[in-house]
């Protein structure tokens, strides 16, 4: 057996020694650094996108306060949706203002119940002495205590000296249930 090694084992053992060394660095302490690292990096930005995100909210949060704040400090306070079955009230403010028309006819459809806004459609037609007088009454509907939307308008002005006018269209009146799955129209 051979006791000394030759300066080509040497140097390749010494190699074999940096090799080793380099290795055992990157996978001792680079790497794992370099993946913690990476992950607080990310965390971070992760971080930065959820205040940016309730920076975001907090600021559509005020603009809603101050435009209620605007909406209740207003001379005549906002309408609001009236809860479900509303139909006597609705009455009284239909009849309060198709009162002044010469003479009206109402016709109730289905009430469209499966949502949390219900849906209470009214076709109708009356008629008045003049334009301005079924422009006045249209303006009364559109204004109404109750929220409603008017549909399909049909003005049609008589002939002759009596001249009346005619008006058709629908009327939907919107209110609010709670529980839609628990009640039924």
């Amino acid at each position: 057996m051979r006791r000394q090694l030759t300066t080509r084992e040497w140097m390749l053992l010494a190699l074999l020694g940096v090799l080793l060394l380099v290795s055992g660095y990157m996978l001792l302490f680079y790497v794992p650094q370099t993946t913690e690292r990476d992950r607080c990096l990310q965390e971070a930005e992760a971080c930065r996108a959820e205040i940016e995100t309730a920076r975001l909210q907090l600021e559509e949060k005020h603009r809603m306060e101050r435009e209620l704040e605007e909406l209740f400090s207003a001379e005549t306070p906002p309408l609001s949706i009236a809860d479900y079955d509303n139909l006597q009230p609705v009455m009284f403010e239909l009849n309060s203002i198709l009162a002044s028309t010469e003479d009206y006819s109402l016709s109730f459809s289905t009430v469209d119940a499966t949502q949390a806004i219900v849906r209470r459609s009214i076709s109708m037609s009356f008629t008045t002495g003049s334009y301005e007088s079924a422009k006045a009454v249209l303006q009364q509907l559109h204004d109404s205590a109750f929220r409603c939307m008017l549909d399909s308008v049909s003005v049609s002005l008589g002939q002759g000296e009596r001249g009346t006018v005619s008006v058709t269209g629908n009327i939907v009146f919107f209110e609010y249930q709670a529980n839609p799955q628990e009640k039924t129209a």
